[in-house]
């Protein structure tokens, strides 16, 4: 079974994540969040056992998405990293050094599921 953290804080947008991964992986283990603490807290807990981390760059709480990705590297959790945002691309060097992919917004949520499933599987 996948086990997917998902961070953003565009109600929306997470809807929509969510049927679209439910409906190529139904058995998926999905936890959203709005903030970054919120999910920090979660991934202390369970972020062995994630498979694929999706991270909105701007959301509330005490880090942005970027940050929290750093952090889930230090926590030496080994799960894939998919960063996502509206606004201008993370810098190419910082996305290699955390090992994460970069999806902008807009996105098609089809093309996304097919790129963020297989994502989850390199882990």
């Amino acid at each position: 079974m996948m086990h997917v953290v998902h961070l953003e804080d565009d109600g929306p947008l997470r809807d929509i994540l969510k049927v679209a991964l439910q409906a190529v992986a139904p058995d998926i283990r999905l936890r959203q969040f709005i903030d970054s603490d919120s999910a920090l807290e979660y991934i202390r807990a369970n972020g062995d056992a994630v498979d694929l981390f999706i991270l909105d760059i701007r959301v509330p709480g005490t880090m942005d998405g970027m940050q929290l990705a750093g952090k889930i590297r230090e926590l030496k959790c080994t799960g894939a990293i998919a960063i996502t945002s509206a606004f201008r691309a993370p810098d190419r060097t910082l996305l290699n050094q955390l090992n994460c992919q970069w999806f902008a917004k807009p996105w098609h949520i089809m093309e996304v599921t097919e790129k963020l499933i297989p994502l989850s599987r390199r882990s």
